[in-house]
C-alpha cells in the first residue's frame, strides 16, 4: 500500500488566487497549481476542489533525485508541523521552484509548436507562389 501525502496551499499572487497543490507519493515529489479566480475562494469552493476536481490539476514531476521521500513521522510532530505550516505564509520555495520551471517548459514547447506552425505557413505560401507561377506558364 502507498501512502501519499498531499499539501494544499491558497496563496494571492497580486492579482488572482491560486490553489498549489504539492504531493508526496513513494519517493517522487510533484507540485500543480490551479488559478481560483480574482474573488477570496470560499470554504464549499475549496472542498470541492480537493474532492472532486483534482483531476483538473497538471502535477509537474520532480526527478527522484530533486524530491526527498517522507519519513514516518511522530503524530504528535506532525500535528505541530501542522500548526506551524498554518501559521506560516505562502508556499515552500521547493513548490515556487518546481512551477518556475513547469512555465519555462511551457514556454519553450509554445515557442518551438509556434515555430514550427510558422515554418509549415511559410512552406505553404511558397508552395501555392510555386504552383501559381507554373499556371500562368502553361501554355494555354
Amino acid at each position: 500500500m502507498m501512502v501519499i501525502q498531499s499539501c494544499l496551499t491558497v496563496v494571492f499572487d497580486g492579482s488572482f488566487y491560486k490553489a498549489i497543490w504539492e504531493r508526496h507519493d513513494g519517493g517522487a515529489y510533484s507540485v500543480a497549481s490551479v488559478t481560483l479566480g480574482s474573488s477570496l475562494p470560499k470554504m464549499p469552493t475549496i472542498s470541492k476542489l480537493v474532492n472532486a476536481d483534482w483531476r483538473q490539476f497538471h502535477f509537474h514531476q520532480v526527478s527522484a533525485g530533486q524530491g526527498r521521500a517522507p519519513r514516518h513521522l511522530n503524530p504528535k510532530r506532525t500535528q505541530r508541523l501542522a500548526s506551524q505550516t498554518l501559521k506560516s505564509k505562502g508556499i515552500s520555495t521547493k513548490a515556487q521552484a518546481v512551477l518556475q520551471k513547469q512555465l519555462e517548459e511551457k514556454r519553450k514547447l509554445r515557442k518551438a509548436t509556434r515555430s514550427a506552425h510558422q515554418r509549415l505557413l511559410k512552406k505553404q505560401r511558397y508552395q501555392q507562389r510555386v504552383q501559381k507561377h507554373r499556371n500562368k506558364h502553361r501554355g494555354h
